[in-house]
């Protein structure tokens, strides 16, 4: 995910990865690559639900719920 790490840890924990599936299983999903991790290369991306009228951001969502914290630069 882009912009965002976890909270206290190396990884992210089990009720981010819990929280992450309750937002996205099943859901129309819409993924912005905004840069590539320089060690392994893959995608990092912001991330938004698409329910009905409403766009919720996974990553603003994560932090919010104190699951993550923003990345400082």
């Amino acid at each position: 995910m882009s912009l965002i790490v976890p909270s206290d840890e190396d990884h992210f924990s089990p009720e981010a990865d819990a929280a992450v599936d309750e937002m996205t299983r099943g859901a129309v999903l819409v993924a912005q690559v905004t840069n590539y991790d320089s060690a392994t290369g893959l995608p990092l991306i912001q991330l938004w639900n698409l329910t009905g009228d409403e766009v919720v951001s996974i990553n603003r969502t994560l932090v919010e719920r104190g699951l993550a914290r923003w990345l400082d630069y």
